[in-house]
């Protein structure tokens, strides 16, 4: 069975590739140097990201959850995103998870809480892939192999 699971954003989204389970690959769709403004350059990642999932076919889909952001349009731009990508995994028969983000961390034992910031949830994502799979990744594709491992300690796949 494969599972393919994104840390989705406007700028950089990392994704992660699991077969029975075992983490078989990942990557980066990066969009810092597009000139494109925000909405455009939302539905670029959104087509981006269907190709990769075109490309792996997995039966399942793991996406994080939009979280409360401090500006109201980022929350919307990235609501649509999620929209968009779950809107093409759904068309094409695969199977979407929404993971919290807290849920998620807190499968692989994270330090979590009002007074841990981002940038220490980042640091624990880095530190996870590195002791567990050897693996020196930037911080965005570290989140989606990390979401990739929770969700198969959290969902039970078909």
């Amino acid at each position: 069975m494969r599972v393919l699971s994104f840390d989705q954003s406007t700028r950089v989204s990392g994704w992660s590739l699991f077969e029975n389970g075992e983490y078989i690959d990942s990557g980066l769709v990066d969009m810092n140097k597009s000139k494109l403004e925000t909405d455009a350059r939302s539905f670029e990642m959104a087509k981006t990201l269907w190709k990769v999932i075109k490309k792996y076919q997995p039966e399942h889909l793991v996406i994080e959850d939009v979280q409360q952001q401090s500006n109201a349009k980022t929350m919307i731009v990235l609501a649509r995103l999620a929209g968009m990508i779950i809107g093409y995994a759904e068309a094409h028969h695969v199977k979407v998870h929404i993971l919290q983000p807290s849920k998620w961390r807190a499968a692989l034992k994270y330090a979590q809480g009002s007074k841990v910031k981002r940038g220490e949830l980042k640091k624990q994502s880095l530190d996870y892939v590195k002791e567990n799979l050897g693996l020196d990744l930037p911080e965005d594709q570290a989140e989606a192999v990390c979401q990739g491992i929770a969700a198969h300690k959290i969902l039970e796949f078909e």
